[in-house]
C-alpha cells in the first residue's frame, strides 16, 4: 500500500496543520478548515498564531522547533495542542501541530453529570449538617461554626450558578492564591464533621511554601473530596486520625504537594487499581463521583494525583500542582519533553 502524506493528514481523526520553521502555515487537512472555517487558500502562507490567538502559542512554536522538543497540553479556548518537529529524511523542515477538543466528560454522560451534581451538593450539606448539629449541642453562638456554614451555603449556590460549568474542568478560573491558605479554608470547613464523629485532624504545613497558580474553587473542590473519604475511611477504626501535610515536592521538582493521609481500613490492590474510576466505590451508599472528580481538578491544573494504600495501614493520598504557570497545560506553556 501506498500512501501519500496528504493521504495520511486526510485521514487524522482531528484537525492537523503544517508549518515551516517560521511558524507559517504550508499545509492543513480539511478537518482544520472546518474548524477554523477558512479554506487552504486563504491559510497559505498566514502565521498559525494570527489564526488561532493562543496565549503562548508562538513561543510555544519557536521552543518546539528551536530545542527539537514535543509540547503537549497548549490550551487556547475550548482545544489543546500538540507541537512536534517535523522531519524528511532526519532534516528538521518544520512543525506538525494538531488540535484536540477538551471536552469534559460530565458533557458526554448525563448518568455521569446527574450523579456529579448529586455527589457535590450532598458533600458541602454534610458540612452544614455537622456543623448545625454541634450548634444545637452547644446551645450557644460560636462564631467559626457559622462561619463553616456560610462557607458550604456560598459553595452550593457557586454550584447551583452554573451548572454544567461547573463540571467543565477545562475551564479555570486562575490566579495566584496562597496554597495553605486554600487546604486549610478546607480542613476548617469539615472540622465540626471531625468533631462529630470523634476523628483528629492534624495540620503539618510548610510556612514558606510560595502563592500558586490555582482556581481556589475548584481546588477546594478537589482537596474536599479527598478529606472526606479520609475521614468516612476512619470513622470504624480504633485511632481515628487523618494528618494534612503541605509542602515542596522533590520529584518531580518545581511543584508543591499536599499529601492526606489516614489511619483507615486501606485498600488492596484491586481497589487501588480502580481508584479514581467513575461509578467505582466501596461505600454501601457511594456515587463513586468524588474521587474522579478530584483527579479531574487537578490534572486540569497540570498537576498529579497519586495513592498508596494496604489493607489496614491506611492510605495516603498525595497532589501534586505547579508553582509556575508555564507548568500548566492549558493555562500557559506546558510541560515539555525532549523528543
Amino acid at each position: 500500500m501506498e500512501l501519500t502524506f496528504d493521504d495520511i493528514l486526510f485521514s487524522l481523526p482531528f484537525p492537523a496543520v503544517l508549518l515551516n520553521p517560521s511558524g507559517e502555515i504550508v499545509y492543513v487537512n480539511q478537518k482544520f478548515e472546518s474548524f477554523v472555517n477558512k479554506s487552504f487558500k486563504f491559510l497559505k502562507g498566514k502565521l498559525l498564531k494570527e489564526i488561532l490567538k493562543c496565549p503562548g502559542l508562538d513561543k510555544a512554536l519557536k521552543k518546539a522547533f528551536s530545542e527539537t522538543m514535543e509540547i503537549y497540553g497548549i490550551g487556547c479556548n475550548d482545544v489543546s495542542l500538540f507541537v512536534s518537529p517535523l522531519f524528511r529524511s532526519s532534516e528538521k523542515e518544520g512543525l506538525l501541530v494538531l488540535i484536540n477538543k477538551l471536552n469534559s466528560p460530565f458533557e458526554e454522560d448525563i448518568t455521569l453529570f446527574l450523579k456529579g451534581i448529586s455527589h457535590e451538593i450532598k458533600n458541602p450539606l454534610s458540612g452544614i449538617k455537622g456543623a448545625s448539629e454541634l450548634l444545637l449541642k452547644l446551645k450557644s453562638y460560636d462564631e467559626e461554626l457559622l462561619k463553616a456554614i456560610l462557607s458550604e451555603v456560598k459553595r452550593i449556590e457557586s454550584l447551583l450558578s452554573n451548572i454544567l460549568s461547573s463540571f467543565d474542568f477545562s475551564k479555570l478560573n486562575v490566579k495566584e492564591e496562597n496554597f495553605n491558605k486554600v487546604v486549610k479554608e478546607v480542613c476548617d470547613s469539615l472540622l465540626p464533621i471531625f468533631k462529630a464523629k470523634g476523628a483528629t485532624l492534624k495540620l503539618l504545613f510548610d510556612p514558606s511554601l510560595p502563592e500558586v497558580p490555582l482556581d481556589s474553587d475548584r481546588f477546594k473542590q478537589a482537596v474536599f473530596n479527598l478529606l472526606k473519604n479520609s475521614l468516612e475511611a476512619v470513622e470504624n477504626s480504633k485511632v481515628k486520625e487523618v494528618q494534612v501535610e503541605t509542602g515542596y515536592a522533590i520529584r518531580p521538582a518545581g511543584f508543591v504537594y499536599v499529601k492526606i493521609s489516614d489511619t483507615g481500613c486501606g485498600m488492596d490492590e484491586e481497589t487501588l487499581k480502580k481508584y479514581g474510576s467513575p461509578f467505582f466505590t466501596t461505600k454501601d451508599r457511594g456515587t463513586g463521583i468524588g474521587t474522579f472528580v478530584a483527579k479531574e481538578i487537578v490534572k486540569a491544573h497540570g498537576g498529579e494525583l497519586s495513592v498508596e494504600s494496604s489493607p489496614n495501614r491506611g492510605t495516603t493520598v498525595t497532589i501534586l500542582i505547579p508553582m509556575r504557570e508555564k507548568s500548566w497545560p492549558g493555562y500557559s506553556l506546558p510541560t515539555t519533553r525532549k523528543t
